[in-house]
């Protein structure tokens, strides 16, 4: 906690006395090195989940605030052909994680373009398979939609990131990525007939994302992809893509180990346009994502969850836990609407809208999530406040839903660059 404290204090004095935290290299500009921190706090009240314990002690109705995500970046392009990117920082610093707090290493890699069709790199990284799994945090439109397509986050990778090789590159309207992984070793225990991650030396995992703009491009020269423009852009395009790793998942049947492949594969529609002069617009992002962990595998997650579970007479574990994760089916869905620019206020408004319905193999009924929610934009995404409101369901051990339970957040993003 030391080292945050020194970066709240030291950084903002150092940013605000300059314009941009920028130097070029040459005189053009080509060549540069750039530099940027990103803060993003969370004001919560939220229901429990049935079973709810902190520290031991049950409790039905939890208040926190939190910082939800550091982000220190470091990026240069040195020469007209060589790029580094490197992102710092962490998530879930809360009130229960004194103990785990750190700054790590998000991202660093370094990357270089022979020609604008194709690029290589190495390092570690967050390339994937779908624009949602490459979602950049500083420009979301939902508060933390759609969290699910960070499939295998913190179990065999570190924060839907890994290291290895990528090659990438745009061929007029159509951008690639394709990646070599080395997923992380896990060593949770194998059960009897529960699906989990194999405790085994992993394999390669595979990926590739391809892209294609009907209307403007956008640029990959990062990972991460803009949850909204607000109305700077206009932007049309469907991606597809997948992931495949041998023998990630496993089981024991008759105390041998069964092992599964890991499939994914996902196509997306993304749409951010302009609607009038007013500069008022419309966002939407539409997904179908077929997941393949192994038989009946479902995953809860609850983001930035502080709490535990004194029993397991449901499904879902403590705090804001959910299936969130599994083997089937999700169709998902995010809408936003900005409204136009107004002389006598200059905050832009956007209410929005995010659905994830799963058909998963190992619940009974369908999970249904949604958040409402709504941006204030100050300056656009470097300074924002939204406020949303999640439901979830509640699942027994009959894997059926027997009840719903909301949360609500406030939060602000702000980022110096």
């Amino acid at each position: 906690m030391k080292k945050i404290f020194f970066l709240f204090t030291f950084f903002p004095s150092l940013i605000w006395g300059q314009e941009v935290l920028r130097r070029n290299l040459s005189e053009d500009g080509e060549t540069y090195i750039k530099a940027s921190v990103a803060t993003t706090f969370w004001a919560r009240y939220y229901n429990a989940n049935p079973n709810t314990t902190i520290n031991g002690t049950s409790v039905s109705r939890v208040t926190d605030i939190s910082l939800r995500r550091l982000r220190i970046g470091l990026q240069g392009q040195i020469t007209p052909k060589l790029f580094f990117y490197g992102l710092f920082g962490g998530n879930n610093y809360n009130f229960n994680s004194n103990k785990t707090d750190r700054i790590g290493i998000l991202d660093l890699y370094a990357e270089y373009q022979f020609i604008p069709e194709f690029s290589i790199g190495a390092g570690k990284f967050g390339w994937g398979s779908s624009r949602n799994s490459m979602r950049g945090s500083g420009s979301m439109m939902g508060l933390d939609s759609p969290s699910f397509a960070l499939f295998t986050v913190n179990m065999n990778d570190d924060n839907a990131r890994n290291w290895g090789g990528f090659a990438k590159g745009q061929i007029q309207n159509l951008s690639y990525v394709l990646t070599i992984k080395n997923p992380l070793t896990t060593t949770i225990a194998e059960k009897e007939g529960v699906v989990g991650y194999a405790k085994r030396a992993p394999y390669k995992q595979y990926s590739a994302h391809l892209k294609y703009d009907f209307w403007e491009r956008e640029s990959n020269k990062t990972p991460y992809t803009t949850g909204t423009y607000i109305g700077a852009k206009k932007v049309l395009n469907l991606s597809v893509g997948g992931v495949y790793q041998k023998e990630m998942m496993s089981e024991l049947q008759g105390g041998h180990p069964k092992y599964y492949d890991y499939k994914n594969f996902s196509t997306e529609i993304f749409l951010d346009t302009p609607l009038s002069e007013k500069n008022n617009a419309l966002t939407l992002n539409l997904g179908y994502y077929h997941t393949d962990f192994g038989r009946d595998y479902v995953r809860n997650v609850g983001n930035n969850n502080v709490a535990g579970v004194s029993s397991q007479e449901y499904f879902n574990g403590g705090g804001t836990a959910y299936p969130m994760i599994g083997t089937g089916n999700t169709f998902f869905f995010l809408g936003g609407y900005l409204f136009g620019k107004c002389e006598q206020f200059t905050t832009r408004i956007q209410p929005n809208l995010s659905i994830q319905y799963s058909k998963f193999n190992g619940l009974k009924d369908a999970m249904i999530a949604y958040e409402l929610g709504a941006n204030l934009f100050f300056k656009g995404h470097s300074n924002k406040l939204s406020f949303c409101y999640q439901n979830r369901p509640i699942y027994n051990q009959q894997k059926e839903v027997s009840s719903r339970k909301g949360a609500f957040i406030i939060q602000y993003h702000i980022q110096l660059k």
